[in-house]
């Protein structure tokens, strides 16, 4: 009964609450489905892939299908949402049989996982997904491996198959997910069932596991890195270094404060202890730090199982736990600035070490653990059904009725595309029913540019939408803004508005036209005028000129970005730059087309005291380029005035 309520509510949570807590991140699934659709490609040419993760296996397949029969809105994000909550259930299900046929306490822990258990773990689990949809391979790639070894012997074949089918799909999407999340948890799992007497057999029934996976991997990354070379991928965070020691004690504690959040073990704070409310809290707490100490002790146990099945998912459990919060101790994956948020590195750990904890068998257990451990199970099995529980899935705190009202008023302004920063920007788009689109953007230095991360090149060209466009800024996002910069780009806003506490600025064409930067294709000539509040380290504005100067002994960037992305092609970089000196053959400057921070060199000339103020490289691409750059800089040995560049297509 409880795990039908919980289902019901997830159902619920998904179509209503949710919508609420909706961002950025979550409409990927929505955004990428269209794009799919819209280019009739599996890989859309102009997507930007993120830290070579090619989300092969993700939610956002379920919207490309509903997208041949409806209109995407939030409404196809919850189907795929359901659909997608179910499948891991299903998932998770099976994983359990591994652990014994009590029904009963199956039941129990499916219902424990569909009732959501915290806010967070609700987020990364079902509504995000991102982490459930990890659960769910990790568990079918476990059960997968188990029934190659035990299954019978006319029967493996068809086991092999799908494992090393699996195997490759997810080592394709991204193979270092893979090797960490999949093929380490399931070789720490063999390791423990070859552990003890008679090993020499297992091993002969796990050698063909070990080479199918192997195999598998060694697939998938063959087609991924093809895969890569086809699509746009952009580097998301740095790769990851070392904490000192004062780090990792930090990290160490942030961790706990993580894994407890997950359990929706933390009380809110400020909250009154003596009330209704802060007793449930206090039951949560206590709770919390119980079952992180029998989730240890189960998994020892079944580590030391004499049952080779028991020592598998010990092993399993273990391998996955101990890569992840080693990880999120020692290193700088998680942003411990918020631990709560980093904690879902942990989430399908966290998921195993409950189901074990509670699908263990308890007939051998003495009764006081079994109550405890049955206590424990009904306790989060009931995260949604207390009213009092600020962790519920049908809190009334997931509604956001403002963002709801935003995208009214922006639709009763006539406006139906504009720009806004990442976190405002995909969520509208959904909500809004593609009505109103907002692509993201950052501000780096004044001006707007397009941010390439989860997004499409083709939002940001000048054919994507002809018009008002608009920009949706923060308070702190308009301070950031050189307006004197934009205006000489794109003119004046033609009229303000306040939406929401959010600023709006209506321009009468569309932004991507104007500002430099922006689109990928070159139609024509692209010229980046001097300013006086530009990109660049160095200059004296001199405004009879329009141009920066720099004097002798003066040494700095008078240009650099815009940090563009440019597709394959022949091009042109004219530089309207001059040079004084006391002697003509003095260099006093250098201009050069670069990419990848300098790493990557397209051409170069210096600029010579002797008056000529033209200075033209051409390039040619034979593979697309992230952050493009026409840069100026100045030696110091001699005055240089630096008016701007055009950069154009050769044909």
């Amino acid at each position: 009964m409880l795990l039908a309520v919980n289902v019901f509510l997830l159902l619920v949570f998904l179509f209503s609450y949710y919508q609420g807590y909706f961002h950025s991140d979550s409409s990927v699934r929505n955004l990428l489905a269209q794009e799919m659709h819209d280019s009739g490609s599996f890989f859309p040419p102009d997507w930007n892939y993120v830290n070579k993760d090619l989300m092969v296996v993700f939610p956002h397949l379920i919207v490309w299908g509903l997208l041949f029969f409806f209109d995407n809105s939030y409404t196809l994000f919850a189907v795929a949402g359901v659909i997608t909550a179910l499948l891991i259930l299903g998932s998770v299900w099976w994983f359990t049989s591994l652990l014994g046929d009590v029904s009963w306490q199956r039941i129990l822990s499916l219902a424990v996982l569909a009732g959501g258990i915290s806010i967070t773990f609700a987020e990364d689990m079902f509504g995000q997904a991102a982490y459930g949809v990890l659960l769910a391979l990790t568990c079918l790639l476990m059960v997968l491996g188990w029934r190659s070894m035990t299954s019978m012997r006319n029967q493996r074949l068809v086991w092999w198959v799908l494992l090393f089918g699996l195997v490759t799909l997810v080592t394709w999407s991204n193979p270092q997910r893979a090797a960490a999340s999949y093929l380490l948890p399931l070789y720490c799992g063999l390791a423990a069932y070859l552990w003890g007497e008679r090993w020499k057999e297992r091993m002969l029934a796990m050698s063909p596991v070990l080479a199918i996976t192997v195999a598998g991997f060694v697939a998938g990354f063959g087609i991924s890195l093809w895969s890569l070379d086809h699509v746009n991928n952009n580097a998301g965070a740095g790769a990851a270094r070392w904490l000192d020691f004062n780090g990792m004690a930090r990290n160490a504690l942030q961790t706990l404060h993580g894994l407890m959040g997950l359990l929706g073990a933390l009380p809110v704070a400020n909250g009154d202890v003596i009330s209704r409310s802060g007793i449930y809290a206090a039951l949560r707490l206590v709770a919390g730090l119980v079952v992180l100490m029998l989730i240890g002790r189960r998994v020892v146990l079944l580590c030391s199982s004499r049952a080779p099945q028991m020592r598998f998912v010990g092993g399993v459990v273990a391998g996955l736990a101990l890569c992840f919060v080693f990880l999120q101790i020692t290193t700088t994956v998680p942003d411990m600035d918020n631990p709560l948020v980093s904690a879902r590195y942990l989430t399908p750990a966290l998921v195993l070490g409950l189901v074990v904890l509670f699908c263990s068998p308890l007939k051998h257990a003495s009764w006081l653990e079994a109550t405890l451990i049955i206590g424990l199970g009904v306790l989060l099995a009931s995260n949604s059904v207390v009213s009092i529980n600020p962790n519920s899935l049908v809190n009334p705190g997931w509604k956001n009725p403002q963002r709801e009202a935003m995208i009214d008023e922006l639709k009763t302004m006539g406006l139906h595309y504009g720009y806004a920063s990442y976190w405002n920007a995909g969520a509208l788009t959904v909500l809004g029913r593609n009505e109103v689109k907002v692509r993201q953007i950052l501000i780096p230095k004044g001006l707007p540019l397009p941010m390439r991360h989860l997004s499409s090149d083709n939002w940001y060209e000048p054919e994507a939408w002809a018009g008002e466009t608009f920009l949706l800024l923060t308070d702190a996002e308009v301070a950031a803004v050189d307006w004197g910069a934009l205006t000489r780009y794109a003119g004046q806003p033609v009229r303000e508005a306040k939406v929401q506490g959010m600023r709006v600025f209506v321009f009468k064409d569309n932004l991507s036209a104007n500002l430099p930067g922006w689109s990928v294709r070159l139609h024509g000539p692209h010229h980046i005028r001097a300013m006086p509040n530009g990109m660049k380290t160095v200059g004296h504005w001199l405004d009879a000129e329009s141009a920066l100067q720099t004097r002798k002994d003066e040494s700095g960037y008078l240009q650099f970005g815009p940090y563009m992305q440019l597709g394959r092609g022949h091009y042109r970089a004219s530089f309207d730059v001059s040079g004084k000196a006391e002697s003509a053959a003095q260099i006093v400057a250098t201009v050069d087309v670069v990419a990848a921070g300098g790493g990557q060199v397209l051409g170069a000339l210096p600029v010579m005291a002797n008056g000529q103020s033209e200075y033209a490289i051409d390039f040619s691409l034979k593979q697309p380029v992230q952050n493009l750059e026409l840069r100026v800089t100045s030696n110091g040995a001699g005055e240089v005035i630096y008016k701007g560049v055009t950069l154009s297509p050769i044909p």
